[in-house]
């Protein structure tokens, strides 16, 4: 009996439940498939940085695939739902019993599954949708009222106290003794992003990277927010492509010698916070059209500036910790964290330029987009979202530069013009001083932009 596996964001072989559940069923014959569809990405505005990572991690799922003795197809399609027709014709021709998929969240991505799931049951084929993405099914995770949850503490609360109640890993995929190792491999489309990528893409780099995180995970509170020093785990590229499981992450947590350190609990928080942002999604999928999550903050008179975005987009804003986190992101398709909050409120809250303005860029520009993610982090810092900075919190460029970036080193590396710069004049420098090293001048004054901003916000 054929069962056929269909990848998605879950491009790995280890911990992957669906793949699991076909090399597991009685005598079957294993096959798996793969809608690269370029032109629906880009209505996602998932530019080539996205599809790049995806290429990376799926170039690695067809070699272990191949040892496994199962077969990748690559299907093109322009849209996922011309893509799900192609992939049930493709059923039908080789005679599959089951599709196995996991589910995702997000607007179009029901559409596509329910369309899936329909035309399948009309080709008589069965299918097993598991649960991947997150380590609950977010319709198990509610309040006592009976209601989603909003706020991010009672949530992780309750999310740890079901942990034990349920394993974070599936088990492992069993190879079939009939299957030989396969020497032929898919065509896979190439990709011309031409940034240098300093993130782990695919599930063996990942696991390596993670391997070698866990002697730092028990300073991780410490570092995090350091953008000079390695001190994340830059996992989020493998974790949007699924080249690594949130459940493996999780399980590194769980497992480490120093679980109770403040570093350790703080990642695992960090993990929490992710699958809180696709729990939402599951809750919200308007959000996946662009509504903020409170619809009252949408009466904020964002501003039509062009050439502020601009500026921004290009590293070119004056500030220089907002344009060596432009730079970074623009050379690398990645950007520290601590440092996209720092630019995503410079963009709304001192520029006041939609949120949404930067949310597109961002997806546009990221190896590690994830709507869920970035969305949530985007209508946090617009004081917009769920369990989000009140809108009275407005970041100081200069002074996060100047405590998470002291001596400026992680300044120097983007942003070359200031690198003779001593520390205590790189994260104001003079108009004078800029001026002489051809750096730009601000686009505003940090003290009257939070003014404006916060009177404005005043008046909603």
């Amino acid at each position: 009996m054929t069962q056929l596996v269909w990848f998605r964001n879950d491009l790995r072989v280890s911990d992957h439940s669906a793949l699991t559940e076909a090399c597991q069923a009685p005598g079957a014959d294993v096959q798996a498939i793969f809608l690269w569809t370029p032109k629906q990405w880009q209505q996602h505005d998932y530019g080539l940085a996205r599809q790049y990572s995806l290429r990376s991690a799926l170039v690695t799922v067809a070699r272990d695939l191949a040892q496994l003795g199962i077969p990748l197809t690559i299907l093109q399609a322009d849209t996922w739902l011309s893509g799900v027709d192609q992939l049930i014709n493709f059923a039908r021709q080789h005679s599959v019993r089951q599709l196995a998929f996991h589910r995702e969240f997000g607007w179009d991505e029901v559409q596509r599954d329910q369309y899936a799931i329909e035309q399948a049951r009309l080709a008589d084929i069965a299918t097993w949708v598991g649960e991947d993405r997150v380590g609950f099914d977010p319709a198990t995770l509610l309040t006592g009222q009976g209601e989603m949850y909003r706020v991010f503490t009672p949530f992780k609360k309750r999310w740890l106290s079901q942990h034990a109640e349920t394993p974070l890993a599936a088990p492992l995929p069993v190879p079939s003794a009939r299957a030989p190792a396969l020497t032929e491999l898919p065509d896979i489309p190439e990709v011309a992003w031409t940034g240098t990528a300093e993130l782990p893409l695919n599930e063996h780099d990942a696991h390596e990277h993670l391997g070698q995180f866990a002697d730092a995970m028990p300073r991780y509170k410490d570092q995090r927010d350091l953008p000079a020093t390695e001190g994340t785990s830059r996992l989020s590229a493998a974790l949007a492509s699924g080249a690594i499981s949130l459940r493996q992450c999780m399980h590194s947590a769980f497992s480490h010698p120093k679980f109770d350190s403040a570093g350790v609990q703080t990642w695992l928080s960090e993990l929490i916070w992710r699958e809180f942002y696709h729990y939402l999604l599951y809750w919200r999928p308007d959000i996946a059209r662009h509504e903020p999550f409170y619809p009252r903050w949408d009466a904020f008179p964002w501003q039509q500036d062009e050439t502020a975005l601009h500026h921004w987009q290009q590293g070119q804003t004056g500030v220089p910790i907002v344009d060596a986190g432009m730079r970074q992101l623009a050379r690398t398709g990645w950007m520290h964290n601590r440092v996209r909050m720092i630019v995503a409120m410079y963009l709304v809250k001192l520029l006041k330029i939609d949120w949404r303005q930067g949310e597109r860029w961002f997806a546009q520009q990221l190896l590690d987009i994830d709507f869920a993610s970035n969305n949530g982090g985007w209508q946090w810092c617009a004081s917009t979202g769920v369990d989000a900075a009140p809108y009275f919190r407005i970041f100081n460029p200069h002074t996060q530069s100047q405590r998470f970036d002291p001596s400026g080193e992680y300044i120097r590396r983007w942003v070359p013009e200031l690198a003779s710069v001593p520390a205590e004049a790189i994260h104001e420098p003079t108009q004078q001083l800029a001026r002489h090293l051809g750096y730009a001048r601000p686009l505003i004054n940090y003290k009257r932009a939070r003014a404006e901003t916060l009177e404005l916000f005043k008046q909603l």
